[in-house]
Protein backbone atom coordinates (compact mmCIF):
# COMPACT_ATOMS: atom_id res chain seq x y z
CA UNK A 1 0.00 0.00 0.00
CA UNK A 2 1.46 3.16 -1.01
CA UNK A 3 1.21 6.21 2.10
CA UNK A 4 1.25 10.01 0.79
CA UNK A 5 1.47 12.96 2.15
CA UNK A 6 1.01 15.23 4.97
CA UNK A 7 -0.48 18.39 5.39
CA UNK A 8 0.44 20.98 8.14
CA UNK A 9 -0.80 23.74 8.97
CA UNK A 10 0.47 25.95 11.99
CA UNK A 11 -0.42 28.81 13.37
CA UNK A 12 2.80 31.39 14.33
CA UNK A 13 0.96 33.68 16.77
CA UNK A 14 3.94 36.80 16.90
CA UNK A 15 4.38 39.98 15.46
CA UNK A 16 9.10 39.63 15.03
CA UNK A 17 8.90 35.83 16.78
CA UNK A 18 11.61 35.31 18.65
CA UNK A 19 11.64 31.66 20.22
CA UNK A 20 13.93 30.53 23.11
CA UNK A 21 16.26 27.69 21.92
CA UNK A 22 16.70 24.83 23.86
CA UNK A 23 18.06 21.42 24.50
CA UNK A 24 15.70 19.74 26.14
CA UNK A 25 14.13 17.03 23.70
CA UNK A 26 10.70 17.32 26.26
CA UNK A 27 8.32 19.54 25.27
CA UNK A 28 7.41 20.13 28.76
CA UNK A 29 10.41 20.95 29.66
CA UNK A 30 11.29 23.89 26.76
CA UNK A 31 9.96 27.25 28.74
CA UNK A 32 11.66 29.25 30.09
CA UNK A 33 11.28 29.62 34.18
CA UNK A 34 14.55 31.81 35.26
CA UNK A 35 13.43 34.95 33.03
CA UNK A 36 16.67 35.36 31.49
CA UNK A 37 16.03 33.47 27.97
CA UNK A 38 12.61 34.51 25.74
CA UNK A 39 10.06 32.07 26.37
CA UNK A 40 8.70 29.75 23.29
CA UNK A 41 5.58 31.29 22.00
CA UNK A 42 2.52 29.06 21.31
CA UNK A 43 1.99 27.64 18.13
CA UNK A 44 -1.47 26.39 16.77
CA UNK A 45 -1.18 23.53 14.73
CA UNK A 46 -3.70 22.14 12.64
CA UNK A 47 -2.81 19.43 10.50
CA UNK A 48 -4.19 16.49 7.91
CA UNK A 49 -2.77 13.21 6.69
CA UNK A 50 -3.85 10.94 3.70
CA UNK A 51 -5.36 7.32 4.56
CA UNK A 52 -3.80 4.43 3.62
CA UNK A 53 -3.85 3.45 -0.35
CA UNK A 54 -3.02 -0.52 -1.17
CA UNK A 55 0.82 -0.67 -2.86
CA UNK A 56 -0.31 -0.40 -6.63
CA UNK A 57 0.49 2.71 -6.17
CA UNK A 58 -3.14 4.60 -6.73
CA UNK A 59 -1.21 7.93 -5.27
CA UNK A 60 -3.44 10.79 -4.20
CA UNK A 61 -3.20 14.16 -6.01
CA UNK A 62 -0.30 16.27 -4.77
CA UNK A 63 -2.78 19.64 -4.33
CA UNK A 64 -3.58 19.72 -0.27
CA UNK A 65 -6.28 19.88 1.72
CA UNK A 66 -8.39 18.46 -0.50
CA UNK A 67 -8.27 14.42 0.13
CA UNK A 68 -6.62 14.86 3.13
CA UNK A 69 -8.03 13.95 6.89
CA UNK A 70 -7.37 15.47 9.86
CA UNK A 71 -3.73 14.71 11.74
CA UNK A 72 -2.88 15.37 15.75
CA UNK A 73 0.09 13.64 17.10
CA UNK A 74 -1.08 11.57 20.40
CA UNK A 75 2.35 11.86 22.37
CA UNK A 76 5.16 14.17 22.78
CA UNK A 77 6.55 15.04 19.32
CA UNK A 78 9.29 17.27 17.88
CA UNK A 79 9.63 18.62 14.40
CA UNK A 80 13.30 19.85 13.11
CA UNK A 81 12.61 22.80 11.11
CA UNK A 82 15.43 24.51 8.89
CA UNK A 83 14.67 28.21 8.09
CA UNK A 84 16.71 30.33 5.78
CA UNK A 85 16.48 33.64 4.71
CA UNK A 86 15.85 33.65 1.10
CA UNK A 87 17.27 37.09 0.48
CA UNK A 88 20.33 36.39 2.37
CA UNK A 89 22.66 33.05 1.06
CA UNK A 90 25.71 34.10 1.88
CA UNK A 91 25.44 34.22 5.37
CA UNK A 92 21.77 31.78 6.33
CA UNK A 93 22.92 28.89 3.38
CA UNK A 94 26.82 28.88 4.94
CA UNK A 95 25.82 27.50 8.33
CA UNK A 96 22.06 26.43 8.34
CA UNK A 97 20.94 26.05 12.24
CA UNK A 98 17.93 23.61 13.01
CA UNK A 99 14.85 24.81 15.09
CA UNK A 100 11.95 22.93 16.66
CA UNK A 101 8.62 23.19 16.65
CA UNK A 102 7.00 20.54 19.79
CA UNK A 103 3.28 18.98 20.29
CA UNK A 104 2.15 18.32 23.94
CA UNK A 105 -1.04 16.73 23.79
CA UNK A 106 -1.35 17.19 27.50
CA UNK A 107 -2.12 20.86 26.40
CA UNK A 108 -3.01 19.84 22.78
CA UNK A 109 -0.19 23.08 22.09
CA UNK A 110 2.42 23.10 19.89
CA UNK A 111 5.59 25.70 20.53
CA UNK A 112 8.23 26.79 18.31
CA UNK A 113 11.31 27.84 19.43
CA UNK A 114 13.55 29.79 16.44
CA UNK A 115 13.52 33.09 15.11
CA UNK A 116 11.35 34.52 12.32
CA UNK A 117 10.66 38.22 10.81
CA UNK A 118 8.46 40.34 9.91
CA UNK A 119 8.35 41.19 5.94
CA UNK A 120 10.58 38.65 4.89
CA UNK A 121 10.60 35.39 2.70
CA UNK A 122 12.03 32.14 4.19
CA UNK A 123 13.53 28.87 2.72
CA UNK A 124 11.89 25.64 4.96
CA UNK A 125 13.17 22.35 4.86
CA UNK A 126 12.37 19.71 7.94
CA UNK A 127 11.66 16.57 9.11
CA UNK A 128 9.14 14.65 11.63
CA UNK A 129 9.33 13.23 14.71
CA UNK A 130 12.80 14.29 15.91
CA UNK A 131 13.61 11.27 17.89
CA UNK A 132 16.30 9.97 20.21
CA UNK A 133 19.43 10.37 18.21
CA UNK A 134 18.66 11.53 15.08
CA UNK A 135 20.40 14.95 14.33
CA UNK A 136 20.27 16.62 11.08
CA UNK A 137 22.39 18.95 8.59
CA UNK A 138 21.58 20.55 5.42
CA UNK A 139 23.34 21.50 2.87
CA UNK A 140 22.52 24.39 0.38
CA UNK A 141 24.33 25.58 -2.79
CA UNK A 142 21.37 26.93 -5.39
CA UNK A 143 18.13 28.36 -4.58
CA UNK A 144 16.67 25.74 -5.99
CA UNK A 145 18.02 22.44 -4.60
CA UNK A 146 19.10 21.06 -0.99
CA UNK A 147 20.27 18.15 0.78
CA UNK A 148 18.97 17.23 4.14
CA UNK A 149 20.77 14.34 5.58
CA UNK A 150 19.14 12.82 8.82
CA UNK A 151 21.32 10.51 11.02
CA UNK A 152 21.03 7.83 13.63
CA UNK A 153 17.44 6.88 12.88
CA UNK A 154 15.95 3.81 14.32
CA UNK A 155 16.04 0.86 11.34
CA UNK A 156 12.37 -0.57 12.47
CA UNK A 157 9.89 2.05 14.51
CA UNK A 158 6.63 2.75 15.11
CA UNK A 159 7.16 6.17 14.55
CA UNK A 160 5.97 7.20 11.02
CA UNK A 161 9.13 9.54 10.01
CA UNK A 162 8.28 12.43 7.21
CA UNK A 163 10.23 15.24 5.50
CA UNK A 164 8.60 18.18 4.10
CA UNK A 165 8.28 18.68 0.60
CA UNK A 166 5.96 21.48 0.52
CA UNK A 167 5.58 24.98 2.27
CA UNK A 168 3.26 28.17 1.73
CA UNK A 169 1.95 30.88 3.90
CA UNK A 170 -1.64 30.33 2.86
CA UNK A 171 -3.37 26.73 1.96
CA UNK A 172 -4.27 28.07 -1.25
CA UNK A 173 -2.45 26.93 -4.32
CA UNK A 174 -0.22 25.10 -1.59
CA UNK A 175 1.73 22.17 -3.41
CA UNK A 176 4.81 20.04 -3.73
CA UNK A 177 7.86 21.39 -4.12
CA UNK A 178 7.62 25.09 -3.19
CA UNK A 179 9.44 25.58 0.04
CA UNK A 180 9.33 29.62 0.44
CA UNK A 181 7.11 31.34 2.97
CA UNK A 182 6.20 34.54 3.48
CA UNK A 183 5.76 36.67 6.83
CA UNK A 184 3.45 39.13 6.84
CA UNK A 185 5.02 42.89 6.72
CA UNK A 186 3.21 44.31 9.32
CA UNK A 187 3.44 43.33 13.04
CA UNK A 188 0.45 42.43 15.76
CA UNK A 189 -0.71 40.06 13.34
CA UNK A 190 -1.08 35.79 13.35
CA UNK A 191 1.79 34.47 11.34
CA UNK A 192 0.66 31.19 8.69
CA UNK A 193 2.76 28.67 7.92
CA UNK A 194 1.26 25.72 6.27
CA UNK A 195 3.52 22.20 5.55
CA UNK A 196 3.51 19.23 3.45
CA UNK A 197 5.45 16.07 4.37
CA UNK A 198 5.93 12.83 2.79
CA UNK A 199 7.41 9.80 4.35
CA UNK A 200 11.14 8.78 4.30
CA UNK A 201 9.88 4.98 5.32
CA UNK A 202 7.94 2.22 4.12
CA UNK A 203 5.39 0.51 6.46
CA UNK A 204 4.25 -2.90 6.91
CA UNK A 205 0.34 -3.59 8.74
CA UNK A 206 0.30 -7.09 10.29
CA UNK A 207 -2.91 -8.85 10.47
CA UNK A 208 -4.09 -11.46 12.92
CA UNK A 209 -6.49 -13.72 12.88
CA UNK A 210 -7.19 -17.23 14.76
CA UNK A 211 -8.07 -20.16 12.37
CA UNK A 212 -11.86 -20.88 12.91
CA UNK A 213 -11.37 -24.77 13.59
CA UNK A 214 -8.45 -23.96 16.33
CA UNK A 215 -10.72 -20.95 17.62
CA UNK A 216 -13.33 -23.89 18.36
CA UNK A 217 -10.99 -25.77 20.71
CA UNK A 218 -8.16 -23.04 22.09
CA UNK A 219 -7.99 -19.01 22.55
CA UNK A 220 -5.15 -17.17 21.81
CA UNK A 221 -4.43 -13.69 23.59
CA UNK A 222 -1.76 -11.57 21.69
CA UNK A 223 0.51 -10.13 24.66
CA UNK A 224 3.73 -8.59 22.89
CA UNK A 225 5.21 -8.44 19.09
CA UNK A 226 8.65 -7.29 18.48
CA UNK A 227 9.90 -6.20 15.09
CA UNK A 228 14.07 -6.62 14.52
CA UNK A 229 16.17 -6.51 11.81
CA UNK A 230 19.72 -7.18 11.50
CA UNK A 231 21.19 -3.46 11.32
CA UNK A 232 20.88 -1.25 14.30
CA UNK A 233 20.91 2.87 12.82
CA UNK A 234 20.44 4.32 9.18
CA UNK A 235 21.12 7.38 7.67
CA UNK A 236 19.05 9.24 5.17
CA UNK A 237 20.15 11.71 2.49
CA UNK A 238 17.72 13.29 0.96
CA UNK A 239 17.82 15.02 -2.53
CA UNK A 240 15.15 17.59 -2.99
CA UNK A 241 14.41 19.89 -5.59
CA UNK A 242 12.37 22.72 -6.36
CA UNK A 243 9.36 23.01 -9.01
CA UNK A 244 6.32 24.90 -9.79
CA UNK A 245 4.30 21.51 -11.32
CA UNK A 246 3.81 20.07 -7.70
CA UNK A 247 5.15 17.15 -8.16
CA UNK A 248 7.47 15.14 -5.44
CA UNK A 249 10.67 17.58 -4.80
CA UNK A 250 12.54 14.34 -3.47
CA UNK A 251 14.77 13.30 -6.53
CA UNK A 252 16.38 10.60 -4.59
CA UNK A 253 16.81 9.21 -0.63
CA UNK A 254 20.26 7.13 -0.13
CA UNK A 255 19.99 5.09 2.68
CA UNK A 256 23.24 3.48 4.37
CA UNK A 257 22.23 1.33 7.64
CA UNK A 258 25.25 0.02 10.14
CA UNK A 259 25.31 -1.74 13.46
CA UNK A 260 24.75 -5.21 14.25
CA UNK A 261 21.03 -5.41 14.96
CA UNK A 262 17.78 -3.80 15.93
CA UNK A 263 14.32 -3.98 17.83
CA UNK A 264 11.15 -2.36 18.70
CA UNK A 265 7.90 -3.67 20.52
CA UNK A 266 4.90 -2.95 18.69
CA UNK A 267 2.29 -4.18 20.41
CA UNK A 268 1.98 -4.70 24.39
CA UNK A 269 -0.74 -5.89 26.56
CA UNK A 270 -0.84 -7.16 29.75
CA UNK A 271 -3.84 -9.06 29.83
CA UNK A 272 -3.73 -10.18 26.46
CA UNK A 273 -5.65 -9.28 23.06
CA UNK A 274 -7.75 -12.42 22.09
CA UNK A 275 -7.43 -13.04 18.64
CA UNK A 276 -10.66 -13.63 16.17
CA UNK A 277 -11.60 -15.90 12.95
CA UNK A 278 -12.90 -12.92 11.13
CA UNK A 279 -11.96 -9.54 12.08
CA UNK A 280 -8.14 -8.95 12.04
CA UNK A 281 -5.84 -7.70 15.05
CA UNK A 282 -3.68 -4.78 12.79
CA UNK A 283 -0.43 -3.69 13.95
CA UNK A 284 1.86 -1.07 12.43
CA UNK A 285 5.45 -0.54 11.87
CA UNK A 286 7.86 1.17 10.07
CA UNK A 287 11.08 0.26 8.32
CA UNK A 288 13.79 1.90 6.17
CA UNK A 289 13.32 0.34 2.78
CA UNK A 290 16.33 -1.25 1.92
CA UNK A 291 15.40 -3.36 5.22
CA UNK A 292 12.75 -4.88 3.33
CA UNK A 293 14.47 -8.69 3.25
CA UNK A 294 15.86 -7.91 6.81
CA UNK A 295 13.02 -8.40 9.24
CA UNK A 296 12.19 -10.61 11.83
CA UNK A 297 9.04 -10.72 13.92
CA UNK A 298 8.63 -12.55 17.69
CA UNK A 299 5.70 -12.65 19.16
CA UNK A 300 4.62 -13.57 22.29
CA UNK A 301 1.08 -15.32 23.48
CA UNK A 302 -1.27 -16.86 26.35
CA UNK A 303 -2.88 -20.42 25.00
CA UNK A 304 -6.43 -20.79 26.74
CA UNK A 305 -8.95 -23.69 26.44
CA UNK A 306 -12.49 -23.66 25.54
CA UNK A 307 -13.45 -23.66 29.49
CA UNK A 308 -10.64 -20.42 29.55
CA UNK A 309 -8.62 -22.06 31.80
CA UNK A 310 -5.05 -20.37 31.10
CA UNK A 311 -2.78 -24.12 29.61
CA UNK A 312 0.20 -22.66 28.45
CA UNK A 313 1.65 -18.69 29.43
CA UNK A 314 4.19 -16.49 27.59
CA UNK A 315 4.50 -18.61 24.39
CA UNK A 316 6.57 -17.66 21.12
CA UNK A 317 6.42 -17.72 18.05
CA UNK A 318 9.47 -16.52 15.48
CA UNK A 319 8.81 -15.64 11.99
CA UNK A 320 11.55 -14.26 9.48
CA UNK A 321 9.50 -12.34 7.67
CA UNK A 322 9.66 -13.03 3.48
CA UNK A 323 10.90 -10.06 1.04
CA UNK A 324 8.46 -7.07 2.07
CA UNK A 325 9.86 -5.80 -1.30
CA UNK A 326 9.24 -1.98 -0.35
CA UNK A 327 9.69 1.27 -1.40
CA UNK A 328 10.01 4.51 0.57
CA UNK A 329 6.11 5.53 0.95
CA UNK A 330 4.81 1.85 1.07
CA UNK A 331 2.83 -0.24 3.23
CA UNK A 332 2.76 -3.99 2.76
CA UNK A 333 -0.30 -5.63 4.45
CA UNK A 334 0.87 -9.07 5.95
CA UNK A 335 -1.98 -11.74 7.26
CA UNK A 336 -1.07 -13.57 9.66
CA UNK A 337 -3.17 -16.73 11.19
CA UNK A 338 -2.49 -19.12 14.46
CA UNK A 339 -3.14 -22.50 13.30
CA UNK A 340 -1.99 -26.19 14.58
CA UNK A 341 0.08 -27.77 12.59
CA UNK A 342 -1.48 -31.38 12.97
CA UNK A 343 -5.14 -29.80 13.84
CA UNK A 344 -6.84 -32.90 12.01
CA UNK A 345 -5.35 -35.48 14.37
CA UNK A 346 -6.41 -33.22 17.59
CA UNK A 347 -2.53 -33.10 18.82
CA UNK A 348 -2.26 -32.17 21.99
CA UNK A 349 1.04 -30.60 22.23
CA UNK A 350 0.36 -29.14 19.01
CA UNK A 351 -3.36 -27.36 19.78
CA UNK A 352 -0.98 -25.77 23.30
CA UNK A 353 1.41 -24.45 21.08
CA UNK A 354 0.28 -23.94 17.72
CA UNK A 355 2.49 -22.05 14.97
CA UNK A 356 1.89 -18.91 13.49
CA UNK A 357 1.55 -18.90 9.39
CA UNK A 358 2.10 -15.84 7.02
CA UNK A 359 0.06 -15.93 3.84
CA UNK A 360 -1.47 -13.51 1.01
Amino acid sequence: MSIKNKYIGILLIATAMLLSACSSDNPEAQTDTTGNEPVGKEVQLMSYASPFTDKKLAHRAAAAPTGFSSYTPDKNTNMGVYMLLSEDPTTDWASPEEGRITYNPNTNKWNAYFEVTAGKTYTVYGYMPKIGDMASSLAKSTADAATLTITGIKPVTTDDICIITGVKETDEGLKEGQFSWNTPTTGNQTFYINILMDHLYAAAQFRLKIDAEYAALRTIKLKTMTLSTNKGSVNAVISLTHNTTGVSPVSSVAYTASGSSDAVVIFNSDAGEALKTTESLDINACFAPTLSNNLTLVTTYDVYDSKDNLIRQNCTATNKLPNLDATRGQKVQVNMTVNPTYLYVLSEPDLDNPTITIGN
